[in-house]
């Protein structure tokens, strides 16, 4: 009739079996009432078998994919042109991703990297071409123009 895997169940209790003595939130109850003990670890939304996002179970939704907000910032710092879209598109992958476009936050992701790595280069261009500027002006001036 009771659960002895508690300690303390409507049997052992001065009230006699088949009362919960105050105990309305279902910890331990009577068999006779239909309802047994509680199983933790089960519930779907505490990691249990509905969600899966962290258990690694089937289910398992995958993450998204990165922001890439790393190289939508280092667009700002080495050619900020670039960095009005490379930031757009950097802040649109988890909104995308969430409301379940996942190609579409893939390529946002992709093209927030990809105007970083282009902003980086054109970067290094642009030293070069200083570094190429100084050494013709160097050139000339020594020559005796």
């Amino acid at each position: 009739m009771t659960n002895p895997s508690y300690p303390g169940s409507p049997s052992d209790s001065p009230f006699g079996a088949g009362q919960s003595h105050g105990q309305e939130s279902g910890y331990w109850q009577d068999s006779s009432y239909g309802q047994s003990a509680p199983s933790y670890g089960q519930n779907p939304g505490y990691g249990g078998q509905g969600t899966g996002a962290f258990t690694g179970s089937p289910g398992a939704t995958r993450p998204g994919p990165p922001s890439n907000i790393g190289w939508a910032v280092a667009s700002l710092l080495f050619f900020w042109p670039l960095s009005f879209v490379a930031m757009t598109r950097a802040a649109d992958v988890y909104p995308l991703w969430a409301a379940g476009h996942h190609a579409e936050a893939e390529a946002a992701s992709a093209s927030a990297k990809k105007l970083g790595l282009i902003s980086l280069a054109v970067f290094g261009g642009l030293v070069v071409l200083y570094f190429v500027f100084i050494i013709a002006m160097v050139g000339l001036t020594a020559s005796g123009f």
